[in-house]
């Protein structure tokens, strides 16, 4: 078997209920582009080496270390089920899975975006708008005060669906909630966060326009362009946006919260597995943090 007919056979049997799709196609057009023809039963830690290489440059860009292992965990996870099929006289597809090369990922986010950064931010989406009325920039600037509200992450506000958002009676007074599905979140566990006054006014446009589609319906490749456009617009303002992703309104909101919340509380915003996870990710601080307390001891 070689190795684009394994993928194309988990791609329709055994990755049906795949987080990404989109994310889950792209690997394997990649994976079956550089190594499609060749028989599983000939890989080698060797040539798995070459072929991170090879995704390192593939399309004329580097990618990062993170990016070219999801890619090979894609490959492994495929191999892994081939060890477990049979062929139609009973002999094992595969024997035994290759080793795979090892990456050090640091996945630890420094880069924060401050209040004047944000608001030239949104003054830059809102000149998009204004010069492509073709792109869904107003619906884009939704997605971003969405995620820097609700501290979640990427893939999941765009799996969130009107029938997501939840109404309840909070001592009183009427709250809106999103629900963050079960395994539509990095923890594969559901997680429930209050929305704030400024999201809850744009819910009405955002469910008409939505219809029975998501919220916010781009697209991987959309959502590149758009924030490299955001990027070339910050830059003639003065900010460098080169370390800014999407990941950063998460970062910036947990951040944020850090100053002000117990852990506890800010864990269960950022939904992680442990208060543990937040601290050591989020629970760094700055020279300036600790001005107050030094004076504080001082007098």
């Amino acid at each position: 078997m070689n190795v684009s007919d394994l993928l194309k056979y988990c791609e329709l049997h055994e990755w049906r209920q795949a987080r990404s799709k989109a994310t889950l196609r792209t690997n394997i057009k990649q994976l079956k582009a550089l190594i499609g023809d060749e028989d599983i039963a000939g890989l080698h830690y060797t040539r798995l080496k070459r072929l991170a290489s090879d995704l390192e440059t593939y399309g004329g860009r580097t990618a990062a270390p993170a990016t070219i292992k999801r890619k090979l965990d894609t490959l492994s996870n495929a191999l892994t089920i081939a060890t477990k099929m049979t062929n139609p006289d009973g002999s094992p597809v595969l024997l035994a899975k290759p080793t795979f090369p090892t990456f050090e990922i640091d996945n630890i986010q420094e880069r924060v975006i401050s209040d004047a950064e944000l608001v030239d931010l949104f003054e830059v989406i809102a000149a998009r708008r204004e010069v492509e009325p073709h792109r869904d920039w107003t619906r884009f600037d939704a997605l971003i005060r969405f995620l820097l509200a609700t501290a979640c992450r990427r893939g999941e506000a765009l799996r969130v669906w009107p029938g997501h958002i939840d109404k309840r009676i909070v001592e009183g007074a009427a709250r809106h909630f999103v629900i963050f599905q079960r395994y539509t979140t990095k923890t594969k566990k559901p997680r429930i966060v209050p929305l704030s006054p400024e999201i809850v006014a744009m819910l009405p446009a955002l469910r008409l326009q939505a219809g029975n589609g998501p919220l916010f319906p781009f697209t991987a490749s959309m959502l590149w362009g758009m924030w490299k456009a955001v990027r070339q617009d910050m830059a003639k303002r003065g900010h460098d946006f080169s370390l800014v992703r999407y990941h950063t309104t998460r970062h910036t909101t947990l951040t944020k919260a850090m100053k002000r919340y117990p852990l506890a509380m800010v864990s269960k915003l950022a939904g992680h597995a442990s208060i543990q996870i937040t601290a050591d990710r989020y629970g760094h601080l700055s020279a300036d943090d600790l001005v107050e307390m030094v004076d504080g001891l001082a007098a």
